[in-house]
């Protein structure tokens, strides 16, 4: 499934795929920061990821279901609509993280997922 960010087609090692329950797409969470222009940076003693785009900042532990994103002198709670989780050596969270924590417009339809910066 190729993913369009920003414009542009990039295919991913991982294709969105349905995890926890079984009604949640995920996507990897190092990967599509990096696409975005971002970084990501891994605390293994805590099993957190720390996903920074711009002047936002997001700590995602493994399992979690909220999150703090933080910017601007802004501390803001996100509630994900499924846990961040580890799997693989890989974080991944639900595909409308990006949507609920950064403000990026998500979609998925049909065999591809577009990311982008309404903003931009």
């Amino acid at each position: 499934m190729p993913y369009i960010i920003q414009g542009q087609e990039h295919n991913l090692s991982t294709d969105p795929f349905l995890g926890g329950s079984g009604d949640k797409h995920y996507i990897p969470l190092r990967e599509v920061i990096t696409a975005l222009g971002g970084s990501l940076s891994w605390d293994n003693f805590e099993k957190a990821a720390t996903a920074v785009i711009g002047p936002w900042s997001a700590v995602i532990p493994d399992g979690a279901s909220n999150v703090t994103v933080s910017g601007n002198g802004q501390d803001i709670p996100v509630t994900l609509s499924a846990p961040a989780m580890l799997q693989d050596n890989q974080m991944f969270v639900p595909w409308d993280f990006l949507n609920t924590a950064y403000g990026y417009k998500v979609d998925l339809a049909g065999n591809t997922m577009t990311i982008s910066n309404p903003n931009a």
